[in-house]
C-alpha cells in the first residue's frame, strides 16, 4: 500500500509554470472547457498567465464571428498579464482590437495578423508599442500601405522577419507595392527574411532592398522578376541569399504553394 501511494503523482501540486508549460500543448477549447474544471489548482493556472504566453487562434478565427473573436482575444490577452510572447490570429475586423493588443503586449516577439482589416492610421499611432517584435506577418491586410510599413520600420528595430504577401487581383500593378518596398529598404536594415510575394515591383526596387537590407538570407518575390535579375551577379554579391519565386497567376486560383520555386543564390 505504501509503495502504491509513493508512486501516486500529485498533478495538482505541480508548480504553476510547469503545469502551464504542459497545458500549452493542448487545444484552447480543452483549456477553457475541460482543464479549468478538473480542480482548483488547474483552474487557477488556466485563468492565470502561465498558459497564455503563446496564443494561436488562427483556426478559430476562420470560424468565429467578429464580436466573438474580439471577446476571446481580449480575455486571453488579459489573462496573459503582459507575458504574451507570440500571437497568431487571422481576420481582425477593426482598429479597436488591434489597439487593445498593442496596449497589452509589452513582451511580444511574434505577431501574425494576416487578412486583418486594420488601417494605416492605427498602425502609425501604435507602432511604438511593438518595439520588441522580431517576427511580423501583415500579409493580405489590404487597408494598410507604405505609411504603416514605414512606422513599423522606425519603431520595431529588432524586426528580422516580415511577411507582406498580397495576392489579389485588386493589388496587381498598384504603385503602393513599390512604396512599401522602398519603406522597408529605408527603415528595416536588420531584416533577415522578407516575404513580398504577389506584388508587382521593379528590378531596381528588388536591388534596392538587397542593398539596404544586407542581412537578408531569404526573399520571397514573384516569378516574373526572375528573368530580369542577374543571377550570376546576385550569387557573387549575396552568396548566402536564397530567393523563393512564386507564380502569381496560379496563386490567384489556389492558396497552395506547390508551384513555388527556390532559387538558391
Amino acid at each position: 500500500m505504501e509503495e502504491e501511494q509513493s508512486e501516486f503523482r500529485h498533478w495538482d501540486e505541480l508548480l504553476p509554470d510547469v503545469l502551464g508549460l504542459i497545458f500549452t500543448n493542448l487545444p484552447i477549447q480543452e483549456l477553457l472547457t475541460v482543464i479549468s474544471c478538473v480542480c482548483k489548482s488547474w483552474s487557477k493556472v488556466v485563468t492565470g498567465p502561465h498558459c497564455w504566453q503563446y496564443i494561436d487562434l488562427d483556426e478559430r478565427s476562420c470560424r468565429r464571428l467578429s464580436h466573438q473573436l474580439d471577446r476571446m482575444l481580449r480575455m486571453l490577452i488579459i489573462r496573459s498579464n503582459g507575458s504574451l510572447r507570440s500571437l497568431h490570429v487571422s481576420g481582425l475586423q477593426n482598429d479597436s482590437i488591434f489597439s487593445f493588443i498593442t496596449e497589452n503586449v509589452g513582451s511580444l516577439q511574434v505577431l501574425r495578423l494576416p487578412r486583418s482589416l486594420i488601417s494605416d492610421s492605427i498602425v502609425k499611432q501604435t507602432a511604438q508599442r511593438l518595439s520588441t517584435v522580431t517576427f511580423l506577418d501583415l500579409s493580405y491586410c489590404h487597408k494598410i500601405g507604405a505609411q504603416a510599413i514605414e512606422a513599423i520600420g522606425k519603431h520595431c528595430k529588432h524586426l528580422v522577419v516580415l511577411c507582406r504577401n498580397m495576392y489579389s487581383p485588386d493589388s496587381v500593378g498598384k504603385v503602393e507595392a513599390e512604396d512599401e518596398a522602398n519603406a522597408i529598404a529605408s527603415t528595416m536594415p536588420r531584416l533577415k527574411q522578407l516575404e513580398f510575394a504577389y506584388r508587382c515591383i521593379s528590378t531596381e526596387c528588388v536591388l534596392n532592398l538587397l542593398s539596404c537590407c544586407p542581412q537578408l538570407v531569404h526573399l520571397k518575390i514573384d516569378e516574373f522578376l526572375s528573368e530580369k535579375l542577374d543571377h550570376k551577379f546576385l550569387k557573387e554579391k549575396y552568396p548566402k541569399l536564397e530567393i523563393l519565386l512564386l507564380c502569381l497567376v496560379i496563386l490567384f486560383e489556389s492558396d497552395e504553394s506547390d508551384d513555388d520555386e527556390y532559387l538558391d543564390m
